[in-house]
């Protein structure tokens, strides 16, 4: 799928080449060769991630109550708002900031972000186990709390995990992020059999696995990866990568927010108004559309970073071309992978939960369509981030998030699961459409953002 990029290290060879009928064509070739491998390892790793993750699910979804299997759905909506948030705020100024303005400190760069990363770690230690407590007193035989408590243990694993990873991805090299992968994959997975046969699958466990994963795999990625934690105020400045962060992220972490409340608002709704059980169901429906999401967020830290150089280099031509190839990429694969879960939904339902839940099965092409439009919008969302937009890219899914809150909770509220999908359907496109009408008008150059 990433047959349709230049490579980075081919721009010469390109430019030196385009004017002769064949030259593109060998442009392009040369491209797909070099970025052909990148993308498959891309997708390798954040396959191996999202697969292990996807496995505990399915099994706690095979082998829990749909009440018990609810409230792990509740509490995994909020270790992806931790994510989305840290991506937000750290991961993502890392992507952009990383290959362009910081190229040549990346060293003393990541060592400024492991520190703020270790503060933000304790943070969200204290806060979960607050809530965790206080969910405690309320219902001390309650399923949340004790899954909130692994959502505090297994959050800061995840995030220094993420960190790591990123780091090989601003050097276009995931190789070794992919290596870091398998090991995170075979713990968890070791951890999980143990788990299985021995009869105590449960939330707390199912987060314990993941914290296990990331808490072994980070520090080796760490020491492979190459940083410097000496604070050396000449080089890099604290409080300048934090000012940089802040004004790109503060707009990265609205548009993240948006985007995790398109999904994330109905767990609640469905919970109050048709009981956890339902709530359960949206995320075993919810599980199918994870895979493919997960797989382009893994061609997304190829792309914004490599879309994040052409913009620094100021060659508009080649964004626009870029963008694209991206809407074809994510679109295409996208509308593929459904195809086939379309076709045999009734079959892979049945198969994967062991026969419940099977009253999804006429909602997954209708959660199909949600899932083109939204990761279609993604693709070029990744431009309007790559030109330090990401204000815009907030409008887009704030405009999403509107439609969730004025009519999807209101059908959640009287079709319950129905509602929900349709809400999700809508959201997915009023946000396609103002993201195209965003990077369509050209805005005008924001790098300012950046400084």
């Amino acid at each position: 799928m990433a047959n349709f990029l230049i490579a980075p290290a081919d721009e010469t060879v390109v430019q030196q080449t385009i004017s002769l009928p064949s030259g593109r064509r060998r442009a392009l070739w040369a491209g797909a060769l070099a970025w052909s491998p990148k993308g498959v390892l891309a997708l390798l790793d954040q396959g191996l991630i999202s697969g292990a993750n996807f496995i505990v699910g399915i099994l706690l979804a095979r082998h829990l109550t749909p009440h018990q299997y609810g409230a792990y759905g509740l509490a995994f909506q909020i270790f992806l708002l931790l994510s989305v948030g840290y991506s937000a705020l750290i991961l993502e100024p890392l992507s952009v900031f990383g290959p362009s303005i910081y190229k040549t400190s990346n060293r003393e760069y990541l060592g400024v972000l492991l520190r703020i990363n270790g503060v933000v770690a304790t943070i969200t230690i204290l806060g979960l186990a607050a809530c965790a407590g206080v969910l405690r007193m309320i219902a001390p035989s309650g399923d949340l709390a004790s899954a909130l408590i692994g959502v505090a243990i297994a959050s800061p694993c995840m995030l220094l995990f993420s960190l790591a990873r990123r780091g090989f991805y601003i050097k276009l090299s995931p190789r070794q992020a992919a290596m870091g992968a398998s090991v995170y994959f075979a713990v968890v997975l070791s951890g999980l059999l143990i788990a299985y046969y021995l009869g105590s699958l449960s939330p707390l466990v199912a987060f314990l696995l993941i914290a296990s994963g990331a808490a072994v795999t980070a520090p080796l990625m760490l020491s492979r990866l190459g940083f410097s934690l000496n604070h050396q105020p000449a080089v890099l400045r604290t409080s300048e990568v934090i000012h940089r962060h802040w004004r790109y992220g503060r707009w990265a972490l609205g548009s993240a927010i948006a985007i995790w409340l398109s999904s994330a608002v109905y767990y609640p709704i469905l919970g109050s108004f048709h009981g956890l059980a339902e709530t359960g169901a949206v995320q075993a429906l919810s599980n199918f559309s994870s895979p493919i999401g997960q797989a382009f967020a893994a061609m997304s830290m190829l792309s914004l970073p490599y879309a994040a150089g052409i913009h620094h280099q100021k060659r508009s031509k080649n964004t626009d071309h870029l963008a694209t190839r991206l809407a074809l990429i994510y679109a295409g694969g996208t509308t593929l992978y459904w195809i086939l879960i379309v076709l045999f939904r009734a079959q892979i339902v049945e198969h994967l939960y062991a026969g419940k839940y099977v009253g999804i099965v006429e909602l997954i092409p209708w959660l199909a369509v949600g899932s083109i439009l939204r990761i279609s919008a993604t693709s070029q969302a990744i431009i309007l981030r790559a030109m330090h937009a990401p204000y815009l890219v907030f409008i887009a899914y704030g405009a999403g998030s509107a439609a969730d809150i004025l009519v999807g909770i209101p059908c959640t509220c009287v079709f319950g699961l129905s509602g929900a999908i349709f809400g999700m359907v809508l959201s997915s496109a009023v946000a396609l459409v103002v993201t195209l009408v965003m990077l369509y008008r050209r805005p005008p150059s924001s790098s300012s953002l950046a400084n």
